[in-house]
């Protein structure tokens, strides 16, 4: 299956996982939305025909993942995991467009997962926080540095207490889209959970509130300058897998 075609809601996409038992040890490549699935299928298409990779979006938030893992019970998935995609930064010294990878999971309560991260280079490593919202402005991100996490993203802790109840190896690695002293555009529900735009109700929101459009499109393009390095990212931790 080369094509891409809208995905429901935790679906997993390029292949299905019955019977993936069978297979040696595959990787799936996990990604929240849609524009970072793009980013990462763009990245190891090469691999993808031989059925050692497969890939998946999860969507944002907690829900959606701990509904990723529910599907992956169902189907009794026995590979290796990575979750990629972006980032908001927390630690001070990380810039946009940095690489970090995870040596934990954590969530707003303290939990933590200890996580094996590879060795790649130039990316930096320590804990990564799982919120169940997006941190938006500077002084939410500040809230939550005491936790001591490089970055905050929406989705690892329930795929890391899912991989380590079942002894599967998970890889957590993001590019900062966004710096510590740095806001997001509020977008609320003009997106869906899998990042695609909703029309009217973005065009409600920038009517109501007209300044957030310079925001919105200076995000838009950091995001598409900074695609390179969510591809190099991708192919990095793929390549682990593809020796």
């Amino acid at each position: 299956m080369t094509g891409h075609k809208p995905v429901r809601r935790n679906t997993i996409a390029h292949a299905s996982l019955s019977g993936v038992g069978c297979l040696p040890r595959p990787l799936l490549l996990i990604t929240p939305t849609l524009s970072e699935y793009t980013a990462v299928r763009t990245a190891v298409t090469d691999w993808l025909a031989d059925g050692k990779l497969q890939l998946a979006m999860c969507g944002m938030g907690p829900a959606c993942a701990a509904a990723l893992c529910q599907q992956l019970e169902r189907s009794g998935w026995l590979g290796n995991m990575a979750l990629i995609g972006w980032a908001g930064g927390l630690c001070p010294n990380l810039a946009a467009g940095d690489s970090v990878l995870a040596d934990a999971a954590m969530n707003i309560h303290g939990q933590r997962v200890p996580l094996a991260p590879p060795k790649l280079p130039g990316a930096k490593v320590g804990a990564l926080l799982t919120t169940p919202a997006p941190l938006l402005t500077q002084q939410a991100k500040k809230a939550v540095q005491k936790s001591n996490a490089l970055a905050v993203e929406m989705e690892a802790y329930p795929l890391a207490v899912w991989a380590a109840a079942h002894n599967l190896p998970f890889v957590h690695a993001r590019v900062i889209l966004d710096a510590a002293n740095e806001a997001l555009p509020d977008l609320g529900d003009a997106l869906d959970a899998f990042g695609r735009v909703r029309p009217g109700r973005l065009a409600q929101r920038l009517l109501a509130q007209p300044p957030m459009t310079l925001d919105l499109l200076r995000l838009a393009r950091r995001a598409k300058k900074l695609e390179p390095n969510l591809n190099a990212l991708a192919r990095a931790v793929a390549a682990l897998w593809q020796q």
